[in-house]
């Protein structure tokens, strides 16, 4: 029988949203790829949060098998090539897909024998046939097919659950998204059309998973429109119906604020909350980001908007990007005073990060600020977690301050127990104040781990490099606050 290894990369020591420990989630493309594949073939997974591919030597920690198949976001990369180059040592054939092999593909095939491009629902049984055959193609294109597709199979959550014993799952509704704001990396790999799964199949594959916990696995469950919003509500009406109760929680936009049917529908469905971009508080800031959902609604309506989300007994994760053009030193004071005055529950955040391909990539690059610009080995800095461009609007000093100033004011001492109390009473719903507290904890580390990155940053003295030149520029520093070095 042929033996399939399949592995989710992972660098070692690595805190983000993994980390995040009440919704870690099983890599639901790897279970669809189990899912897909025709023929009589004997799986193994690898999931490296868990454990790992390969050891410290660079040796792998599993005996060769025939075919292995890696996915991989941006920052997965570096780690994902190694695993391959020492596959390949082995003799085995390695395929690679995933966001980052989409967007780089020509990049991805120094490494593995084939890359695969998109989505696979229609074109991977093909693929595995070619193998079979001995004819594997160097480059796969899934393309963007239409979610209808998904009714024809469900990913193998059981397989990976016997692994792993993971505790929540994430279901797929929709895919891409017709905005473009300008750091996001979803347009250039699930397309800028807005893709919608039946929502009579979603109910189906709820209804056929054990799993009570899940996540919605796309940006925006809500969509974009009327005829998409009454599709999400017609989703949660029927999970309300068929008695679908699930612990889940997903992405959208703050105008879903706006839609209380939906809200109460929700909330009854069993959900936590919803994770939603507000990214920054300066509308200048949003005009250069693209994000034309907020600056619709304008910024003067936030307060409204999440008091309603709260009003339906649902919680409010607030996502926001630090460093961005046109947000100097006063932003993260200013970041602070909105979180707390407007009772966000959950803040997570990403420092402003050019991923490839992206419209911000193309303006900080022919702008010459981008300093970390050794790739692959580079990428592994493209996760939201580290500065890799030259600010504008503040110094490397004044960025790190302000960071402080925001972990210090949300996070240290009591203040997530009093944000947890807060919770309790704008939400009147312990039980998903509770789950917001959980995710705050988790996320500390995180933030823990970010200061640190950018005191190694700091030290490292590489923020002052010209990368566009093969002399470096050196620029001195001036020493950081006391609060900051200790």
């Amino acid at each position: 029988m042929k033996k399939m290894m399949l592995i989710n990369p992972h660098k070692p020591g690595r805190h983000g949203e993994e980390s995040i420990t009440v919704i870690v989630q099983m890599p639901l493309n790897l279970a669809y790829i189990k899912a897909l594949t025709p023929g009589d073939w004997e799986f193994d997974v690898i999931d490296e949060n868990i454990e790992l591919a390969i050891d410290d030597n660079g040796e792998l920690t599993f005996a060769p098998v025939d075919l292995v198949c890696i996915t991989s976001v941006t920052y997965q990369s570096p780690r994902a090539y190694k695993i391959a180059t020492a596959c390949k040592r082995k003799g085995m054939t390695v395929i690679m897909g995933g966001i980052h092999a989409s967007v780089m593909p020509e990049e991805a095939s120094k490494y593995v024998d084939t890359v695969f491009i998109g989505e696979a629902e229609e074109v991977w049984p093909r693929v595995i046939k070619d193998f079979e055959a001995g004819k594997l193609k160097k480059v796969y294109d899934g393309g963007l097919p239409p979610l209808n597709l998904m009714k024809r199979v469900f990913p193998d959550r059981e397989f990976l659950r016997k692994k792993y014993n993971y505790k929540f799952s994430s279901i797929v509704t929709t895919k891409g998204c017709p905005n473009y704001c300008d750091f996001c990396s979803v347009p250039t790999f699930q397309g800028r059309k807005f893709r919608e799964r039946p929502y009579e199949d979603v109910l189906e594959e709820l209804a056929a998973t054990d799993y009570k916990g899940l996540m919605l696995a796309e940006d925006n469950f809500y969509g974009h429109g009327k005829r998409s919003n009454e599709r999400a509500r017609n989703l949660f009406k029927g999970m309300v119906e068929r008695n679908l109760q699930k612990d889940w929680l997903g992405f959208t936009a703050l105008n879903i604020s706006q839609d209380k049917e939906t809200l109460d529908y929700m909330a009854k469905s069993g959900c936590f909350g919803m994770l939603m971009g507000i990214e920054s508080t300066n509308e200048t800031v949003l005009e250069k980001m693209n994000k034309q959902v907020n600056l619709k609604l304008g910024t003067e309506s936030y307060y409204d908007c999440i008091q309603k989300i709260h009003d339906a007994g649902l919680v409010t994760w607030g996502s926001v990007v630090f460093g961005a053009d046109g947000d100097g030193k006063d932003s993260f004071k200013r970041m602070t005073d909105f979180i707390l005055e407007n009772n966000i529950d959950i803040l997570t955040f990403g420092i402003n990060c050019p991923f490839p391909k992206t419209q911000l990539y193309k303006r900080l690059d022919s702008e010459k600020r981008i300093f970390r610009k050794n790739y692959p080995d580079d990428w592994e800095y493209y996760d939201t977690a580290h500065v890799v461009h030259r600010l504008v609007d503040m110094t490397l000093e004044d960025f790190i301050e302000g960071m402080q100033y925001v972990y210090d004011h949300i996070y240290a001492g009591d203040n997530l127990r009093k944000r947890f109390r807060n919770s309790i009473k704008t939400t009147n719903n312990p039980r998903n104040s509770m789950f917001a507290f959980r995710v705050g904890s988790d996320w500390q580390q995180v933030f823990d781990q970010v200061l640190e990155n950018l005191r190694l940053l700091y030290d490292s003295g590489d923020y002052y490099k010209d990368y566009y030149k093969s002399n470096s520029v050196s620029v001195s520093k001036k020493p950081l606050v006391e609060s900051i070095t200790t």
